[in-house]
């Protein structure tokens, strides 16, 4: 089997978690992301686990609630959490998304996420959107860790094509950059206006294809997930929803297996 393809239940975070996971089993995904919620069904190993053996596919990856999620927890201790949770229900990864600048970075990756990594399952922290905002007349920067050298030093890591799209970060550099540490790709498409936007693959600006071409080429050993967004999909709709979601799965498939040639733009 090459890289699994899998798709990331936020992506429909509008519907309940059975039924996304029942249309990704549908449209012939090889798994899911389960995005962590406020709701409990996101966080209960024994609900996971009956989810998994009633559509038949498995659960790869476990990303943490962006909020404190049900467990009313903070974010470090969330982490851990989820960390030992993915474990229990056999996934292979936790994408984690950094501290917020105001907290060290330093104690983060020595107490927080050292102590995340020995549950089990591969914790791999995640590139950030740049996203500039606004304040009394001068710019400030929401989030760190969204350029490739930044992440030197954090170990295992998720790569997020939106996110790279919104920093404007060029993100066949950034493959190159960050190697054989990339443990989990999050795909998605962006016109780059600045915006994390999460489009449908092949709906945007972004070298995919040339990327997934390097991507199936290159030993890489984790999956794919989309993380995309519901009205892109087609939400409400679960007929554009069901075409739409084997496009994308059908656009990544290609680009993996591809001998795709580098743009003549890049």
């Amino acid at each position: 089997m090459g890289v699994p393809v899998v798709f990331s239940t936020g992506s429909l975070y509008t519907f309940g978690l059975d039924r996304v996971y029942g249309w990704a089993a549908e449209a012939g995904y090889d798994g899911v992301e389960v995005m962590m919620d406020d709701c409990w069904d996101t966080h209960q190993e024994g609900y996971l686990k009956h989810l998994i053996e009633k559509h038949g596919i498995p659960i790869v990856a476990v990303h943490p609630p962006l909020g404190r999620g049900a467990w009313g927890l903070e974010a470090d201790e969330t982490l851990i959490r989820t960390a030992a949770l993915a474990a229990r229900v056999g996934a292979k990864v936790v994408p984690a998304h950094p501290p917020p600048p105001e907290k060290s970075l330093e104690r983060w990756y020595k107490e927080v996420l050292a102590r995340a990594r020995t549950e089990g399952v591969t914790v791999a922290v995640e590139n950030m959107p740049r996203n500039r905002v606004k304040k009394f007349f001068r710019i400030r920067e929401k989030h760190r860790c969204y350029l490739p050298e930044q992440l030197e030093g954090l170990g295992d890591l998720t790569v997020d094509t939106s996110h790279y799209g919104a920093s404007r970060v060029d993100i066949i550099q950034a493959f190159h950059t960050l190697g054989d540490r990339i443990r989990h790709v999050h795909l998605s498409d962006s016109r780059l206006s600045g915006r994390d936007e999460h489009r449908l693959p092949g709906q945007g600006k972004l070298p995919l294809k040339y990327f997934l071409s390097l991507l199936g080429n290159s030993g890489y050993s984790g999956a794919v997930s989309l993380e995309l967004k519901p009205w892109p999909l087609g939400a409400p709709d679960p007929e554009k929803i069901l075409f739409r979601m084997r496009a994308s799965l059908e656009f990544v498939r290609e680009g993996l297996a591809s001998h795709t040639p580098r743009p003549t733009s890049l």
